[in-house]
């Protein structure tokens, strides 16, 4: 035989051994979000902005444990952090001066690029991570 072949046959069984397990198995439910934002659009949008600029460094709830985090020095905020730890505070306004401006000497940029609107909504989810 040769390694074409071997390969193709390979492959084949290894297709039906992942079709045999999966075809009998329930589907799984789906995690829940970290927390419900559904009931208020901006949290829900937030979330999303969030997911998408943030939760790399700061993790997905906020801990400061993203992927890139270790690579980073200073680390990542933690939300739940005391609020005499974050530079700016951890209000709205706090928040919303820290995405527009970023904080020097460290990994946060700013994040301006994102307009008005979209801080605000951000910094509204970041101060709901920080409570909940």
């Amino acid at each position: 035989m040769n390694s074409k072949k071997v390969l193709v046959s390979l492959l084949a069984v290894s297709f039906a051994f992942v079709m045999v397990a999966c075809g009998d198995s329930k589907p799984k439910e789906e995690a829940p979000a970290v927390q419900e934002t559904s009931a208020d659009p901006d949290l829900a949008k937030g979330e999303e902005l969030y997911l998408q600029n943030c939760s790399s460094c700061h993790g997905e709830k906020g801990a400061g444990d993203g992927a890139a985090a270790a690579a980073l020095n200073p680390k990542p905020r933690n939300y739940k952090a005391p609020a005499s730890e974050w530079k700016n505070g951890n209000t709205i306004a706090g928040i919303t001066k820290t995405l527009k401006e970023g904080i020097k000497g460290s990994p946060m940029v700013a994040y301006g690029h994102l307009g008005d609107d979209n801080i605000k909504i951000l910094a509204k989810y970041v101060e709901h991570l920080s409570k909940n």
